[in-house]
């Protein structure tokens, strides 16, 4: 379960109402599907395809389940959850379980369904940056990541 700490997102980024068929995990990205029923959820698909419009989910760790806490958070399938619409500049920091390869200060990362793939060149379309290695006492090294679209 990877951690997610949004670090620079605007008050009017938008939002999008998710569900999906699958347990997510937070910090991956997804296309968006159908409406559903209720007029406001999508359907998501876990994807890390750049050629499709891709919103990254970041639910919010809520849970009333006795001894859990916000790193075991999972949101289970059909349950709504959020998923961020991504603009340039925007910055995100995940735990290292979250990113595929190894994280480095200045390593490139691409969107994947699980979170970010460290990369040799960036990809067309949305990709990032990892600017900083952080340590949170709660969720151990997280890469901050910056966002370009």
């Amino acid at each position: 379960m990877a951690y997610v700490r949004l670090d620079k997102v605007g008050a009017d980024q938008h939002i999008e109402s998710i569900v999906a068929s699958e347990d997510l995990k937070n910090g991956g990205f997804l296309e968006l599907g159908a409406l559903q029923a209720d007029g406001e959820a999508r359907l998501a698909t876990p994807s890390g395809d750049t050629t499709k419009e891709l919103v990254f989910h970041a639910s919010v760790p809520l849970t009333y389940e006795d001894r859990t806490n916000e790193l075991d958070f999972t949101l289970k399938a059909g349950k709504v959850g959020r998923a961020y619409v991504v603009r340039t500049g925007n910055i995100a920091s995940v735990s290292f379980d979250g990113v595929i390869g190894t994280p480095a200060k200045g390593a490139i990362v691409a969107p994947h369904a699980d979170g970010f793939e460290v990369v040799e060149t960036a990809p067309e379309g949305l990709h990032g940056e990892i600017i900083a290695i952080d340590n949170d006492l709660y969720a151990g090294q997280l890469a901050v990541i910056r966002l370009t679209k």
